[in-house]
């Protein structure tokens, strides 16, 4: 029985490169998820201390949160800086689907190979706003929504062994 074969070209772009660089990073959403939660620990302890009349910290603990919040910004920077680099790279690579019956592989320049898996190995497919995230046992791969074909979607929609997962990246 002969295999299809199909070949999709894509490259990464705008918020595709954004989500992915999130993804390969691995940051995700977390940073403003965690600065949201560690303004409100803040607030909310103030807020305690001035219903209940409780004295402030003293200026040794408020240099201590103030160093703490220098460093949290500085690390926010840091992690800023390090998604563009990732972004602009990703933004760089040529990539190549390649579909076939039982799986799928994925090239970059049409001769380096950066991902392979049969349908049965994939244990769970991400699904966010601009990209999949396809889990198996050789690792993770993003692949970007709007350039995949409408089959291939489906087709890892409906794998029965895979978790489905909605995500957001941004």
């Amino acid at each position: 029985m002969a295999e299809t074969v199909k070949q999709t070209a894509f490259s990464l772009d705008g918020d595709e490169a954004k989500a992915v660089a999130r993804c390969e990073v691995g940051t995700g959403d977390l940073p403003g998820k965690t600065t949201f939660w560690l303004v409100f620990a803040v607030l909310i302890s103030l807020g305690i201390r001035v219903v209940f009349d409780l004295p402030l910290p003293s200026v040794n603990m408020l240099g201590i949160y103030g160093a703490t919040a220098l460093l949290w910004i500085l690390f926010l920077f840091y992690i800023r800086h390090r998604l563009h680099v990732t972004e602009e790279e990703l933004k760089k690579r040529s990539l190549i689907l390649v579909e076939e019956d039982e799986g799928f592989a994925l090239y970059e320049f049409s001769t380096e190979l950066r991902y392979h898996a049969g349908y049965d190995e994939i244990t769970s497919v991400e699904k966010g706003e601009h990209i999949y995230r396809i889990s198996a046992p050789m690792g993770r791969i993003c692949l970007p929504v709007r350039k995949i074909p409408s089959e291939f979607r489906e087709k890892l929609d409906s794998l029965e062994g895979a978790k489905q997962i909605p995500r957001s990246w941004m």
